[in-house]
């Protein structure tokens, strides 16, 4: 058979790879953070019909005499150059402006990476020991992260983004258990509150109904002595102010004396419980919480009017009382809540304005008020107080031969054997083997924008032309081939 038919059919194959190469990546166009992929050609093997000659016996030198038996992949590169930026104003989109790629993982020694679990917090660290032993570690130029429930920055596929974690404190045994005392005493003072309140309210309205009614019966008894209490209907309407303002007397007295002096008592008991629960709550936490005042509720220190001696001056007096009560109960409220909001917020981690000095997770608190990310990779937010602390710093991977990366899908690459190493002393992968963003050559992030695919369609269409060429051109060698050979079975005849 002819070595021609073969040599074609061997083209045939290498172009169609060349198309899937250039069909992913017109596929790809959009994708941000993808690399395309070249083919490039090279001779197969060689059948040498004779070999070179000296010269000799008077003759000059031959050339050897050699037919090439077709070609093969060279090689399927990954082209790592810049691609675009484009601006999507979102600050979880990150662009890298140089070379470096973001290292993204799944956990894979859970014992090892000390993160927020149910109800548990972690400091988010990977504990010992080097990064690649605890995390399964991927690269990408994608940028495109989120928050999942946690706060944890994250890829579009889960991964956790690895840096250095800031300086996050978890609350320890004593602390939580001052907590959880504070808000036991809490939730006894706020049932004390809640009823005392309501009977304040109470206590103010009958208070204002008796005054009222007293007014209304000493004006009604002074225009009926002035007219000689001759009057029928001056004389029948004082007899009816009176009724009622016994009436009212009556109602505020029994109310007093039966409910709201006991009340006192005991919202005085509750209060002064709530002051010795704060105490021990800024001895065992160093918190500085507000007291109560002491007493929140003064004693009356007039005459509690009755029907008998009431007057408008005295009841005057009484309602101003129980208005400043309603107001004592607000200022106490208020201290209240502050303290139940700081013995709830004392359980939840803190961070500082500092960086931990370990690898891990990069975490912004669910309670933060808003964040950014810098140039340089820094993670910070505003917390809950409005104080700037550090949530994180962005670490880059780089490679002494990025081509040498191997593609694993999903925009993502992995180390391989000929990428070379970060890992300089064999001991596993260290924070400080990785790279600030902007320093030592690696690439700034650009916050807001995602690096888009590098794939010029201009190109990849001119690369698909002359592919579809090149295998109409060896089609058309198996056609002469077989024509060919069609003449040689014709020779019998």
């Amino acid at each position: 058979m002819l070595r021609s038919m073969y040599s074609s059919i061997g083209a045939l194959k290498n172009f169609q790879t060349k198309l899937d190469v250039i069909g992913n990546n017109i596929a790809n166009v959009n994708t941000y953070g993808f690399k395309k992929g070249r083919v490039t050609f090279q001779e197969m093997m060689v059948q040498q019909l004779s070999g070179a000659s000296g010269p000799a016996a008077g003759r000059g030198g031959t050339n050897a005499k050699q037919v090439g038996l077709g070609s093969m992949i060279s090689s399927i590169d990954t082209i790592q150059t810049q691609g675009s930026l484009q601006t999507t104003a979102r600050p979880l989109d990150l662009a890298l402006s140089g070379d470096g790629y973001f290292a993204v993982a799944t956990i894979s020694d859970i014992t090892r990476v000390n993160v927020d679990s149910n109800t548990t917090y972690g400091d988010n660290r990977i504990l010992g020991g080097s990064i690649d032993a605890a995390v399964s570690l991927n690269y990408t130029r994608s940028g495109n992260f989120y928050l999942d429930n946690n706060g944890y920055l994250v890829n579009a596929n889960g991964m956790y983004l690895i840096g250095e974690t800031g300086e996050k404190r978890i609350p320890n045994d004593n602390i939580i258990a001052a907590s959880n005392a504070a808000l036991n005493a809490s939730e006894i003072f706020f049932d004390e509150y809640r009823d005392f309140r309501n009977d304040t309210n109470r206590f103010l309205d009958l208070s204002m109904k008796f005054l009222e009614a007293q007014r209304t019966f000493e004006d009604a008894e002074k225009a009926n002595t002035e007219a000689g209490g001759n009057d029928p209907q001056l004389l029948a309407a004082a007899q009816a102010a009176e009724s009622a303002r016994d009436n009212a007397a009556t109602q505020f007295n029994d109310f007093y004396s039966n409910i709201y002096s006991g009340e006192l008592d005991s919202f005085r008991g509750a209060a002064t419980a709530l002051n010795v629960s704060i105490d021990n709550f800024i001895t065992n936490t160093g918190e500085v919480v507000y007291r109560l005042n002491d007493p929140v509720v003064q004693n009356y220190t007039g005459t509690i009017p009755t029907a008998a001696n009431a007057n408008v001056n005295d009841l005057s007096n009484l309602v101003n009382y129980a208005q400043n009560i309603k107001t004592n109960l607000d200022t106490a409220y208020r201290t209240f809540e502050n303290y139940v909001a700081t013995a709830e917020m004392i359980q939840m981690p803190t961070w500082t304005d500092s960086l931990s000095g370990s690898a891990g997770l990069i975490q912004i608190p669910p309670n933060a008020r808003s964040f950014s990310i810098t140039g340089d990779g820094k993670v910070n937010f505003i917390d809950q107080n409005g104080n700037l602390k550090v949530a994180g710093q962005l670490m880059l991977a780089k490679f002494p031969n990025d081509a040498g990366l191997e593609r694993v899908g999903e925009n993502l690459f992995q180390q391989s054997n000929n990428s070379g190493s970060m890992d300089k002393n064999g001991d596993g992968l260290q924070l400080d083997e990785m790279f600030r963003p902007g320093q030592n050559g690696a690439a700034s992030i650009i916050s807001g924008t995602l690096e888009m695919s590098n794939v010029d369609l201009s190109e990849e269409f001119t690369e698909m032309i002359t592919a579809q060429r090149g295998f109409q051109a060896n089609t058309r060698i198996i056609t002469t081939s077989d024509e060919i050979l069609q003449e040689l079975v014709n020779l019998k005849r």
